[in-house]
């Protein structure tokens, strides 16, 4: 893991945290209305598009309400 790519995980992991707790009260329709306006979701999905590797492990932690990027 490069030095940038080791960087993107340590971020992308503290995001995670933050999303899960703010996550798990949502309703399914209120989840995806998050992903596409909240700054932190957008954060996490531009890690994923530029790391598309880390997929799994964003769903194990938030669920599958990112869309799978295209490898």
């Amino acid at each position: 893991m490069s030095a940038n790519e080791h960087a993107d995980h340590l971020e992308l992991t503290t995001l995670l945290q933050q999303a899960k707790p703010l996550m798990e009260p949502m309703f399914p329709d209120q989840r995806k209305k998050w992903v596409a306006e909240s700054p932190l979701a957008q954060e996490i999905s531009a890690i994923l598009v530029k790391h598309p590797e880390y997929y799994d492990e964003i769903t194990a932690h938030v669920g599958g309400i990112f869309p799978k990027p295209k490898s």
